[in-house]
């Protein structure tokens, strides 16, 4: 953690007013380059670092104590307030090297050492940060910059427990209390400890209850405990108090369909999305509860808006065809298909719905292509394995709708489809014999299937195939009509 020198004598106004002012100039001259009575001192330029420092004026800082390393090339205090301006703006290797070229002027100071501790474990040195943070205890044991660095650096080792001692002493330290308890819930969620994260949220929205972020980290907590609705009032809190929280809108709309309250889902989504308009989760998940809705036109204009943002979107484009698909506009879906296929042809839903497309156009060899791609990458999906054997049956290859169909059996037994569409295919084969048993467990599993035995099988097994049958099924004491 970073200190801005908060000294009270350089609160007072007439000397705010005077820098505010030198400030001004300061900037004025640095942009063309023109100083009218050459460059500042290096007192002066000490002074309006600082103050720079102070009031989070950050690129300032930056700008000036470069300068002011230019005039006092071999001043520790210059490398190091430019290395605390750095790092203000997260530019920690640049960072690093301010504070080591200060180490290398004043090897013994605390504070050096410490920040350099900090920018080594900010760029993932954790080692050497550990080991300046172990040298600077020895001499400070009670440096809070330190011991914050430490507890950071057990976190990312992922020694919890450690970081959580450490995190629960800082915390009720002056200037550290907030972040330490934001790491100590973070700490307890790694562990698997959610209610000790939540405890420790509570803590802070009870010290400060319009710290949105403690708001919105709470809903997510409970959401991972499936309190989707005490989620839901935590995220709207995070909103209430942050109106363009875009997260908690975001999370929202997810909680709202969890719980399939799809309308709430998409006013939540809209909401994320009027916050950013470029966010393409939030435009993804939007369109997608457009889709369950059923409102499919609006979800493929949202579909779209997402790969506008982001063309190698793959999900917005198996969305979009998705949509497509339930307009039966297939050749468009298909379109959009291949294009999900093309970026990522690992997606087996997406050869699956390519399949069912093509079969919808009249192309059943393409489909019957797709529908094996599909089944190479998800070799479970029972649905799949029959739309692959009844495209095949439907093709003229018995055989492999007899495959298909075994699959299915094996895969869901208690699935009545797979039964009953195995005898479909052994009796197109001329082999009705052999179907009984698999109608007889059809009709065990669904009943209805006795009604579509006698609509659809006259067509299948011819009239002797079926006399045949029924005579079977009629002697096994089976449901009469």
């Amino acid at each position: 953690m970073l200190e801005y020198f908060n000294d009270d004598d350089t609160g007072e106004e007439p000397d705010r007013q005077n820098l505010d002012e030198t400030l001004r100039r300061y900037r004025e001259s640095a942009s063309s380059g023109q100083w009218q009575n050459g460059l500042p001192s290096a007192d002066a330029l000490e002074n309006i670092v600082h103050y720079c420092l102070e009031t989070h004026k950050f690129d300032d800082a930056v700008t000036f104590a470069r300068m002011w390393r230019e005039v006092a090339p071999y001043s520790a205090d210059a490398c190091h307030k430019y290395g605390i301006a750095l790092g203000s703006l997260n530019r920690w290797e640049e960072a690093l090297e301010a504070y080591d070229r200060a180490a290398e002027f004043d090897p013994v100071d605390i504070e050096i050492m410490v920040n350099r501790a900090i920018a080594l474990e900010q760029v993932g040195r954790l080692d050497e940060s550990m080991m300046l943070v172990e040298q600077a205890l020895v001499n400070e044991p009670e440096n809070f910059d330190a011991l914050y660095t430490k507890a950071m650096i057990l976190e990312k080792r992922e020694r919890y427990d450690e970081a959580i001692r450490l995190f629960s002493f800082l915390s009720k330290q002056e200037g550290f209390g907030r972040d330490s308890l934001f790491e100590l819930a973070f700490c307890h969620e790694a562990i698997d400890d959610l209610n000790g994260a939540i405890e420790v949220y509570n803590k802070i929205i009870e010290i400060d209850p319009y710290e949105a972020n403690a708001w919105f980290n709470r809903g997510v907590i409970l959401g991972k405990k499936g309190a989707q609705r005490l989620a839901l009032a935590s995220y709207d809190m995070a909103t209430v108090i942050k109106p363009e929280f875009v997260n908690a809108w975001y999370n929202m709309g997810n909680a709202y369909a969890a719980l399939g309250r799809i309308d709430e889902s998409i006013a939540a989504y809209r909401e994320a999305h009027k916050a950013d308009p470029s966010d393409v989760p939030v435009i993804h998940n939007l369109a997608s509860s457009l889709e369950e809705r059923g409102h499919f036109k609006e979800a493929i204009e949202m579909f779209g808006k997402a790969l506008a943002v982001d063309a190698r979107h793959v999900a917005s484009f198996y969305g979009r065809g998705t949509c497509y698909d339930a307009l039966e506009q297939f050749a468009q879906a298909v379109e959009d298909y291949d294009s999900a296929l093309a970026l990522d042809p690992s997606q087996g839903d997406v050869w699956y719905a390519k399949g069912d497309a093509l079969y919808n156009l009249g192309n059943l060899r393409d489909a019957i292509s797709s529908y094996r791609k599909a089944l190479d990458l998800q070799p479970k999906d029972v649905e799949c394995w029959f739309d692959f054997g009844s495209t095949m049956l439907e093709n003229g290859d018995v055989l492999e709708a007899l495959q298909a169909f075994n699959e299915c059996v094996r895969l869901a037994p208690e699935w009545a489809e797979g039964y009953y569409a195995t005898a479909k295919a052994l009796s197109a084969a001329g082999q009705p014999l052999t179907a009984v048993p698999y109608l007889q467990q059809a009709f065990s599993l669904d009943p209805v299937k006795y009604e579509d035995f006698h609509r659809e099988f006259p067509a299948i097994a011819g009239p002797l195939g079926m006399e045949y049958l029924r005579d079977i099924i009629h002697r096994n004491d089976l449901p009469e009509e």
